[in-house]
């Protein structure tokens, strides 16, 4: 079976591309500008970008099954558009070209930031309502989309489902992540303070593990969440301190203290050289983290599973220091 995997040189398209490769299946890779994390692996590697409708039909056109990873990840709004372009049009685009080839199944990736976290007291699952044009861009172009997509799913145009992931975390992080960068600003001590709140975090090979399980075993139309375990910000950086042995910060401002120091933080980043994690939106996510993100749907269906948090920074780090000369 050939595998088309969108957005293949990104944290999760590349574990996935190596977890499939190590699973027997033949893999076909789309990237758009950076092949450093795909180097090496047995994949048919193709250059484009999910904009270019033309390229896709090309590319799908020999593949069974599509995974689709390619997308633009934003904490800081989206100035010339490319964020909801990328993550509206770009879905549209692989469907189109996907019903067109007869492609058999899509397998797109979407995110929780897609809906609603509040009310935080009940439980966080499947059946949450979607972002609108009134909440962050991010969010709703991941929201639209998905909605995309499972509208052509449930009108019988092409077999699919969706998986939704949490804050994704774990080794092979080549560009880095959002994550990945946090942690390795951490280690060097670029960050000073905590904001107040926490997020949801998954291994990024759990995630990949877990896309795969969905080939075969994912309905129709459904959407699977695939969270992991939450975790304060203060107890993340307490877990780095743990497995790097490095003093991490301990003081927590709350909200709106960080909001009215956001400047300064930023100010304070670009002494420092580090990347500006927190901002306005990246605060609200923390704010508004689900402790009780249910994956149960995921577990029973697609066997997903969860390995602790510190095994994740723990193989993060050890990864990053084998390959940092390379990257």
């Amino acid at each position: 079976m050939k595998i088309g995997i969108t957005g293949a040189s990104g944290h999760v398209g590349n574990v996935l591309c190596r977890n499939l490769i190590a699973s027997g299946f033949s893999v076909k890779a789309l990237y758009n500008s950076d092949k450093k994390a795909l180097e090496n692996l047995d994949v048919t590697l193709v250059k484009g970008s999910v904009l270019d409708g033309d390229l896709l039909h090309q590319f799908v056109q020999d593949c069974d099954v599509v995974i689709n990873c390619a997308a633009i990840i934003s904490i800081h709004g989206d100035p010339d558009g490319r964020v909801f372009k990328t993550n509206t049009e770009g879905p549209k685009n692989v469907l189109t070209a996907c019903i067109a080839q007869g492609v058999k199944k899509i397998i797109h990736l979407s995110s929780t930031h897609a809906v609603f976290e509040t009310p935080l007291d009940q439980p966080f699952n499947e059946d949450r309502p979607y972002k609108t044009s009134q909440n962050y861009v991010y969010d709703y172009s991941k929201a639209t989309g998905e909605q995309l997509m499972l509208k052509a799913f449930k009108e019988g145009l092409i077999q699919g489902c969706v998986v939704r992931p949490s804050a994704v975390i774990g080794p092979n992080d080549f560009k880095p992540s959002k994550i990945g960068t946090a942690l390795l600003d951490f280690q060097a001590k670029k960050i000073p303070i905590l904001p107040a709140g926490g997020y949801n975090f998954v291994d990024v090979r759990d995630v990949a593990q877990s896309i795969i399980q969905a080939i075969e075993k994912g309905r129709n139309g459904d959407v699977y969440l695939l969270s992991g375990e939450y975790y304060t910000l203060k107890s993340f950086a307490a877990l780095v301190s743990e497995v790097t042995k490095i003093k991490t910060p301990t003081r927590v401002l709350p909200f709106f203290l960080m909001r009215m120091t956001l400047p300064f933080v930023s100010f304070y980043g670009r002494i420092k050289k580090a990347a500006p994690v927190f901002t306005v939106e990246a605060i609200y996510a923390l704010q508004h983290g689900h402790q009780f993100m249910d994956n149960t749907k995921a577990k029973t269906e697609l066997g997903h599973q969860c390995r602790p948090l510190k095994t994740s920074i723990t193989d993060f780090y050890a990864w990053h220091e084998a390959n940092s000369k390379n990257l």
